[in-house]
């Protein structure tokens, strides 16, 4: 009795933690049979498709792990099958074995050119192809491991390079507060100085010049102006900063709780 694929696949579900999945393109039954057989005897799930159009099919909706392909095939030449799949976003990592009845020198170099991982001439001995197998997943293997570090690696990167932008900036306004500090213990008291003579004499108002009264009014508003400054400097507790010239960022001291502000910073 003929074997078909479906019936092959279904009698030949895998164990469960199989070594891997395996779809084998060959064009007769006997032969796929015992292939599919000896691999999931060794632990991998192997499945069967006949063609190239089926193996296409499979391929897109159900990527095995490893091709395991022969170059004759009832409608085409399975090496060309294999140059699709190596230009396949979907498949080309995937690892192709090409196996063939004509051990020819030609063709074992047209294969592995074409994107062959391996190539077998048949008849082939059991041993040879479950080592190839094996070696070309497990170069699969090592390669999506390798992926995985990398792929860890880059975002402890930038894990890092954040928690590093975060460190600059923790120290960077500690500055500004300690700046703020030293800026308020010099400047407070002769600014204090500034504004009480401001001050009194601004309540002798009737006894200055018009022109004196409002520029003593304007020093009032530069000192008080000065002091707020000075204070926001010091309670500064996150980065703010803005462009004031192209490329050149300075730290906002403007009051938040005002709008539309002068455009003033330290």
């Amino acid at each position: 009795m003929e074997v078909v694929p479906g019936e092959m696949n279904d009698a030949m579900s895998s164990p469960s933690g199989c070594l891997g999945s395996i779809l084998v393109v060959e064009d007769s039954p006997t032969q796929a049979a015992l292939v599919c057989d000896l691999l999931n005897q060794q632990g991998y799930r192997a499945s069967w498709a006949r063609t190239i159009s089926e193996a296409r099919v499979r391929a897109r909706n159900s990527p095995p792990d490893l091709f395991l392909l022969d170059r004759g095939l009832p409608d085409g030449d399975g090496s060309l099958l294999c140059q699709e799949l190596k230009v396949d976003p979907l498949t080309r990592e995937i690892p192709v074995i090409l196996l063939t009845a004509q051990d020819r020198i030609e063709e074992r170099v047209e294969g592995l050119l074409g994107g062959a991982d391996d190539y077998i001439p048949k008849p082939y001995h059991n041993e040879e192809l479950l080592a190839r197998v094996h070696g070309c997943l497990r170069t699969r293997a090592l390669q999506l491991a390798l992926r995985q570090k990398a792929e860890e690696l880059e975002e402890k990167n930038r894990d890092l390079v954040a928690t590093q932008a975060r460190l600059v900036q923790a120290e960077r306004l500690a500055a500004i507060g300690q700046i703020g500090l030293a800026i308020r213990h010099e400047v407070n008291n002769p600014l204090s100085t500034l504004m009480g003579h401001a001050e009194l004499l601004l309540g002798q108002h009737d006894k200055l010049p018009p022109e004196v009264q409002r520029k003593l009014e304007v020093i009032h508003r530069s000192c008080t102006r000065i002091r707020d400054v000075v204070s926001r400097l010091e309670e500064l507790h996150e980065d703010r900063t803005v462009e004031y010239l192209p490329g050149i960022a300075m730290t906002d001291l403007r009051d938040q709780s005002t709008e539309g502000g002068d455009r003033k910073g330290v």
